[in-house]
């Protein structure tokens, strides 16, 4: 077991590259659950333009913000702030969210699947009026991101297609990934803070696991109080639980993606790929800002959430060793589901209404 994270540049992830080792060393039994894609070209520009947008929104008055909440959805489209409860029911005012489908910005017409599962199919609410240029540079990225996650999954099908003997078949993630449209971006603007909190051992800072098939984060953006790019600050940033108990921290750097697994690929793959918590510690300073964008890439709606023929026992896949106090457990939020949609419904009230 490591604590190494492990990499592949951009232009081996689009290669015809054997990198079952390189998947199996960074989603396996063993592995954190990340992997960073390296070296993607003229990304700068592009992740700047939106991450900045989002210090800009989130220094709005709360009046105008109030504008771009929708609470029947639980938070799910729009400005999110101190909605999500981590441990102890405790809301989480440590960061503010904004949440969009970056491709579609309608996925349905039928009002009742709306109002049953208004998390998933939501419509898109921008703020056109007061940031025209919001809705561009958030599906701009969010395409780049898309992509790089269906890249990624080519190569879970290779290796899992190589671990279970040709059970699993070519593209069966790539396809289910490409054909659904409940993409979710989010936003994400950590706020200055005083307070340092343990993140080995504090809710507050916000340890859960992603309950998706992947996400993809480019590096963050830290701006001072008046929008300017600073250094990063040495202790703030992601931090991996590792399976061996060991509280890992996360560098993206620039031009580079960390690609994370979600819950639901950890169940579909029976276990041979595994998501850990994490969490991100904002910056223990009041003059500085995180600013980040996750791309969660989510499978049908209506996927049947069933065990591989080639799976690990039941009790192996949903267990998640080491898991932080207050984060509710993949078996609890899997009780009496038969598909993935409503599996997201329980996971959104765990985390938001428990």
């Amino acid at each position: 077991m490591t604590n190494k994270i492990v990499s592949v540049s951009y232009s081996d992830l689009l290669s015809d590259k054997d990198l079952t080792n390189t998947i199996k060393q960074a989603y396996g039994q063993n592995g954190l659950g990340i992997i960073l894609i390296t070296d993607y070209p003229n990304l700068g520009d592009k992740k700047n333009k939106l991450l900045t947008l989002s210090q800009i929104f989130a220094n709005l008055p709360e009046k105008t913000k109030e504008k771009y909440v929708h609470a029947e959805s639980n938070f799910s489209f729009g400005w999110s702030h101190g909605k999500e409860k981590m441990k102890g029911g405790v809301p989480d005012i440590a960061k503010g969210s904004y949440y969009a489908n970056p491709i579609y910005d309608s996925i349905t017409d039928d009002d009742k699947l709306k109002k049953e599962y208004p998390g998933t199919y939501g419509n898109n609410i921008w703020p056109k009026d007061i940031l025209p240029e919001f809705e561009f540079a958030f599906k701009e990225l969010g395409q780049i991101q898309l992509n790089i996650g269906l890249s990624v999954c080519n190569h879970l099908d290779k290796y899992l297609q190589k671990i279970s003997d040709n059970i699993h078949k070519e593209n069966t993630f790539y396809n289910m990934i490409k054909k659904s449209k409940t993409y979710k971006g989010r936003l994400l603007h950590y706020f200055p803070r005083e307070k340092k909190y343990n993140c080995q051992q504090d809710g507050l800072c916000g340890w859960h696991l992603d309950h998706g098939s992947i996400t993809v984060l480019p590096s963050p953006l830290f701006l001072d109080l008046n929008g300017n790019k600073i250094k990063k600050p040495d202790e703030c940033g992601l931090y991996i639980k590792s399976r061996n108990g060991n509280v890992v921290k996360v560098d993206i750097p620039e031009n580079c993606f960390g690609v994370q697994l979600g819950e639901m690929f950890q169940l579909l793959s029976g276990g041979h790929l595994r998501a850990t918590p994490h969490c991100v510690r904002s910056c223990i300073n009041s003059k500085i800002t995180r600013e980040q964008f996750a791309m969660f890439l989510d499978c049908f709606p209506d996927q049947p959430l069933i065990l591989p023929d080639f799976s690990l026992p039941y009790k192996n896949v949903v267990n998640t060793p080491f898991l932080p106090e207050g984060v509710p457990t993949l078996e609890s939020r899997l009780k009496d589901v038969k598909v993935y949609r409503d599996f997201v419904n329980n996971t959104i009230n765990a985390y938001y209404n428990s």
